[in-house]
């Protein structure tokens, strides 16, 4: 008997500790995991950008990075947003199966929005590498950058095996008009009279005290993939219609420029490591850009793709976005860095 109570007692001890285990174990697992959105603000005018921030549940860690933003139904690009217009938009962010909370961001009508926006001028030229009577068109824009800031200059490369040809900048400088180098265009419409460096002027005119329109810029690299989204503010309505065009540009390439003139460039038959800024290395848009409203409202069109195999380094890559009114004419041109955002430049 007394051995039969003491191997009950044993096996109440060892069911009780079991029962406590269990407990302890049920007491300290870990909940589901959640996520939440913040914003740096919620009540702004038309055309203000704003920062979302996402966090998770576990350890209040930020995960915006891992998180896509919905704004009234449509996932936007990165974690801020220019509101181009008034109204109320629904915000919230999803983690995979997780969604948050759902934030309201009141936006006002901006009243200065009748006024207008900063006027920049867009220029393509059409180089080569090999080509020794080009100097005169690439010295004319080192001159338009020393003269200007709001000169945005984007370059094809053609013929002859240059190193930095492409098949949509051929596509291009056929759209243009484009059989000879060096040559330019200012604005789309205008060609820039060569020799181009003794012709800066020319294109500094066509720079606007103000543009009706705005552009901003943001855009981010998720692995091999570019996301951006362009939005373009109307201050005036444009007569006719209206296209986006988005390019991918990458600055301070090097290569060996040939140069028959014996003044620029100090007269090198053969200028080692010349820089080349702005060379053109995709178009995100339609070639000759994507159709858009043109009256009155703000517009915001998303771009995704993959990241170009051709860039050499994407932290001199830039977005170069502009609009074209119907007769092909740029109204104005916007750039911003990769990974960056470049917000509305209202006057």
């Amino acid at each position: 008997m007394k051995k039969l109570l003491a191997y009950i007692s044993l096996f109440g001890i060892a069911f009780l500790l079991h029962s406590c285990t269990k407990a302890e174990s049920v007491f300290t697992e870990t909940l589901p995991e959640t996520i939440s959105v913040t914003s740096d603000a919620t009540n702004v005018i038309a055309g203000t950008s704003i920062t979302f921030t996402v966090k998770s549940s576990i350890k209040n860690e930020i995960v915006t990075g891992a998180s896509k933003l919905n704004i009234n139904g449509t996932v936007i690009t990165g974690n801020t947003y220019t509101f181009p217009q008034a109204g109320t938009f629904a915000v919230f962010a999803s983690k995979g199966s997780l969604n948050s909370n759902v934030i309201s961001i009141n936006v006002t009508a901006n009243t200065s929005l009748a006024a207008s926006f900063v006027s920049r001028v867009l220029v393509e030229d059409f180089s080569g590498t090999w080509c020794g009577n080009c100097p005169a068109i690439l010295y004319g824009v080192d001159l338009l950058h020393k003269q200007t800031d709001k000169a945005i200059v984007v370059s094809g490369h053609l013929f002859n095996g240059d190193p930095f040809i492409t098949s949509q900048g051929n596509s291009l400088a056929a759209l243009l008009g484009i059989t000879s180098v060096p040559s330019g265009k200012i604005n789309r419409t205008t060609s820039w009279i060569g020799p181009q460096y003794e012709n800066v002027p020319q294109v500094i005119n066509q720079i606007k005290p103000t543009a009706p329109l705005g552009l901003a810029i943001n855009s981010a690299v998720s692995g091999s993939t570019l996301n951006a989204t362009v939005t373009v503010s109307y201050g005036q309505p444009l007569s006719g219609n209206a296209k986006l065009t988005v390019y991918i540009v990458e600055d301070k390439l090097l290569h060996t420029q040939a140069n028959y003139s014996a003044t620029l460039y100090s007269g090198q038959a053969s200028i080692p490591n010349f820089e080349y800024n702005g060379v053109i290395r995709s178009i995100a848009s339609n070639l000759s850009g994507d159709a858009i409203a043109s009256n009155g409202t703000a517009v915001t069109k998303t771009y995704s793709m993959a990241l170009p195999s051709n860039i050499s380094n994407p932290a001199n890559v830039r977005l170069v976005a502009f609009i074209t009114n119907e007769a092909g004419t740029v109204i104005n041109v916007q750039h911003a860095k990769l990974g960056t955002t470049k917000n509305l430049e209202i006057l």
